[in-house]
């Protein structure tokens, strides 16, 4: 039974694949207004979008059934986040294998986390003349400071 329906599905698939490939120059023809002529393309802009809007008959009267003055909306915006305790909940990862036997004798994820001393790391700052091959100040305002408001600093003129 269920292969029978998996093949009826393949088989379905397949025919409107083959019918939707034939279409597409029968569509071209037929909604030629549809086309942008210069890059044969389908031109959004001039579809039409229509809103259908369908009531659902459920077949009884909800209102029977619900406390007298509902306000679906009551308490909508009484939430209080800053109230709210976030848990992170921390859950256990189980491979179902034992990861030791894939790691190295005497492996310790841990081992030299600690042994980096920042202290006896020296930063070198490597100055660099950027040259432009223009002047600058051609293109400034005239008396423009980029120091200006900055104490102890050697203006540039």
């Amino acid at each position: 039974m269920i292969k029978s329906a998996l093949i009826f599905g393949l088989l379905l698939s397949l025919n409107i694949t083959t019918v939707s490939s034939k279409n597409i120059e029968n569509y071209k023809t037929t909604n030629h207004y549809l086309i942008n002529e210069q890059t044969n393309d389908l031109d959004w802009s001039k579809i039409n979008l229509v809103k259908i809007e369908e009531e659902a008959e459920i077949g009884f009267d909800t209102k029977a059934f619900l406390p007298e003055n509902f306000n679906p909306l009551k308490g909508k915006n009484d939430l209080n986040w800053n109230k709210i305790e976030l848990i992170k909940v921390e859950e256990d990862v189980n491979l179902d294998f034992d990861t030791k036997a894939y790691l190295p004798i005497n492996f310790n994820a841990l081992k030299g986390k600690n042994d980096l001393d920042w202290n006896s790391i020296k930063l070198e700052k490597i100055e660099e003349e950027v040259e432009l091959d223009f002047d600058t100040r051609d293109y400034l305002p005239i008396g423009f400071n980029a120091y200006s408001g900055i104490t102890n600093c050697k203006t540039v003129s």
